[in-house]
């Protein structure tokens, strides 16, 4: 089962090539982008609220650490940063209702309000570094998280607490942990 994960990294990473090719030619929303934008918040009737890179994350937001599985890691627990996602919400006065979140895969996930502040998830914007990510030279001896890759499913990833998850969570909402997040649209 090890085996497949370096094939489903190239899968998730051509996908986004491929996605992003696609739009590069459609005019999908990623194009409509600014090139530093790691992330667009948009009110209920689609204005633009206000875009982010992950250096504006940094500055103005408390990281947090999160360690914990995800449905994809095997059973082995990934440590992530970033801030809390109620925080970059609260801060752009878009609380309550439901939110559509959407990756430059083109997925789109809706995630109600009260799962945000029960189960508290993070924009992760970076990924702990692991022994191989210091062998390939991805991580400097001594540092301790990296920026997130494609790979990783960044630049910007939605992680959840696994095990503070509900079991009918699994896999019925894997939906929820969204990768490449670029954008996040109040509904209500």
């Amino acid at each position: 089962m090890l085996s497949l994960l370096p094939a489903y990294r190239l899968l998730k990473a051509w996908s986004l090539v491929v996605s992003v090719g696609l739009c590069l030619v459609a005019g999908c929303a990623v194009a409509q982008q600014s090139d530093d934008a790691a992330l667009v918040l948009k009110d209920a009737s689609g204005q633009i609220v206000r875009s982010y890179t992950r250096d504006q994350f940094r500055e103005e937001f408390t990281p947090r650490e999160r360690t914990t599985d995800t449905p994809w890691s095997l059973g082995v627990p990934v440590g992530f940063r970033g801030p809390f996602l109620k925080d970059i919400l609260a801060k752009n006065n878009l609380v309550g209702g439901s939110f559509e979140i959407s990756g430059a895969d083109s997925f789109v996930a809706k995630i109600s309000s009260e799962e945000i502040e029960r189960y508290a998830p993070i924009l992760a914007t970076e990924k702990k570094c692991t022994d191989e990510d210091k062998y390939s030279g991805a991580c400097s001896p001594g540092q301790t998280y990296r920026l997130l890759s494609i790979d990783d499913g960044g630049p910007l990833y939605l992680i959840w607490p696994l095990h503070d998850l509900p079991p009918r969570y699994l896999p019925s909402r894997n939906a929820i942990w969204v990768w490449f997040v670029i954008s996040i649209k109040a509904l209500s």
